[in-house]
C-alpha cells in the first residue's frame, strides 16, 4: 500500500534517491543554489521528492533554518470593519518580502492572548505584530515577551516596550470635540468602548481637553464597548438626563451607529436635535444616512508601517521605534449647529489642529 504523501519523511526521499539526509536537506534550503553539489545528486533528489510528493515539515525546517517566513498578527476583533483594512496592510507589505501571515483573533480576551503568543513563539514565527487591546491583564504576557529574541511591532500604545504605530489619539479627539464646540455645542457627551483600553483613555482625554479649554461644564463620560449595541444603550440613558445633550463625541463608527439608532427610538433626529461624531471612518459612515462625521484612522497604511517597522528588526537595520500616522476629521451631514439660539462660549474654540480638517 503506498504511503501517504503526508507520511512521507525526509529519510524515504534520502533512500529513494540513493543520498544522505543531510544532502536532502541541502537541497531542501532556500540557500541550496550556493551549496557546491554534483548536477546528477541534486537532480536525483528533486526527482524523489516530486516522485513520493514529499512536503517538508514547516516546524521542522524553521527549527533547522532558524526561520519560518510566518509572521503572527494579533488583532482583537476581526469583525469590526477597522481591523480589515490593516490586516491587508500588513498581509501586502509581508507577502512583497516572502513572509506569510498567521491571524489570531482574540476577542480582547486575556488568556486567548496569552495562549496566541505562546502558539506563535513556540511555531518559530519570525516575528509578531499585534494591535488592539486587552493586554495589559493578560497573565503572564511580560514574561512570555521577555524570553522573545525576534521582532515584535505593537499597532497602538499598549506595548510601550516595543517599537509601535499610532495616531495621537488625545489630539484626534480634542479636534472633534473643538469642531461640536466651534459650531455652537455646550452640552457634549463622550460615548467610549473599555475603560481599560489606551485607545478609549486617550479620546476621553482629548474630549476632556476641549471642554476645558472652552470652559464649559463637567465631562459626561460613559463606558461599555466597541460594539453598536453598547452606543445604543448609552445613547438611551444620556438622552433622558435634563437637560440632554445635543452631541455625541464617539469613541467609534459602530458605537455611533448604534448612537443613530437610540436617537431614533427616542423620537429625535440627527443632526437637528443630536449631532453625532465617530472615530475611525470606515466604509459604513459613508453610506449611512445621514452621512456620519467622523475621524478617519489610516489603518491600512499603519499595518504596512508596522510591517517595515518589524522588517527593520528582522533584518538589523536602523529604524525608528516610533510612527505616528496623521488623522483627518471628515466632516459630513450628522453635525450641525444645536437648535436654538446659539450660546456664545466663554474661550474661542482652539483653531484644528495640524491634520487638517475635510469636508467629506
Amino acid at each position: 500500500m503506498p504511503r501517504s504523501k503526508a507520511a512521507v519523511s525526509i529519510r524515504d526521499v534520502a533512500a529513494a534517491a540513493g543520498v544522505s539526509v543531510a544532502t536532502v536537506s541541502r537541497v531542501l534550503s532556500p540557500a541550496s543554489a550556493a551549496v557546491p553539489m554534483r548536477k546528477e545528486t541534486r537532480d536525483r533528489v528533486e526527482r524523489a521528492i516530486d516522485q513520493l510528493g514529499y512536503r517538508p515539515n514547516d516546524l521542522a525546517r524553521a527549527l533547522l533554518q532558524q526561520r519560518s517566513s510566518a509572521i503572527g498578527l494579533v488583532v482583537p476583533d476581526i469583525s469590526n470593519s477597522y481591523y480589515p483594512p490593516l490586516v491587508r496592510g500588513v498581509e501586502d507589505a509581508a507577502s512583497s518580502h516572502g513572509y506569510r501571515v498567521v491571524l489570531c483573533n482574540t476577542d480582547r480576551d486575556p488568556a486567548k492572548i496569552s495562549g496566541y503568543l505562546d502558539t506563535l513563539i513556540k511555531s518559530r514565527v519570525d516575528g509578531i505584530v499585534v494591535a488592539g487591546g486587552g493586554w495589559a491583564d493578560a497573565p503572564d504576557r511580560t514574561a512570555v515577551l521577555g524570553t522573545y529574541r525576534t521582532g515584535l511591532v505593537a499597532v497602538g500604545r499598549h506595548l510601550t516596550a516595543h517599537p509601535s504605530v499610532r495616531v495621537d489619539n488625545v489630539a484626534a479627539s480634542r479636534e472633534a470635540a473643538e469642531h461640536l464646540i466651534g459650531i455652537g455645542h455646550r452640552r457634549v457627551a463622550f460615548l467610549g468602548g473599555p475603560a481599560s483600553s489606551t485607545t478609549v483613555q486617550d479620546r476621553a482625554q482629548g474630549y476632556r481637553d476641549a471642554l476645558k479649554v472652552a470652559g464649559l461644564g463637567a465631562p459626561v463620560v460613559r463606558y461599555g464597548d466597541f460594539t453598536e449595541e453598547s452606543g445604543y444603550a448609552a445613547t438611551r440613558e444620556i438622552l433622558a438626563a435634563v437637560p440632554p445633550p445635543t452631541a455625541l463625541l464617539c469613541a467609534n463608527d459602530r458605537i455611533a451607529l448604534g448612537a443613530y439608532a437610540a436617537t431614533a427610538d427616542a423620537g429625535r433626529r440627527v443632526p437637528e436635535d443630536v449631532s453625532v461624531v465617530g472615530f475611525d471612518d470606515t466604509p459604513i459612515a459613508r453610506y449611512v444616512r445621514p452621512t456620519l462625521t467622523t475621524v478617519a484612522i489610516p489603518t491600512y497604511e499603519m499595518g504596512r508601517a508596522a510591517m517595515r517597522l518589524l522588517l527593520a528588526q528582522l533584518e538589523g537595520t536602523t529604524s525608528s521605534r516610533l510612527e505616528t500616522m496623521p488623522t483627518r476629521l471628515m466632516v459630513r451631514d450628522s453635525t450641525a449647529p444645536p437648535a436654538g439660539p446659539l450660546i456664545s462660549s466663554p474661550t474661542p474654540p482652539r483653531a484644528f489642529s495640524r491634520r487638517g480638517t475635510t469636508t467629506c
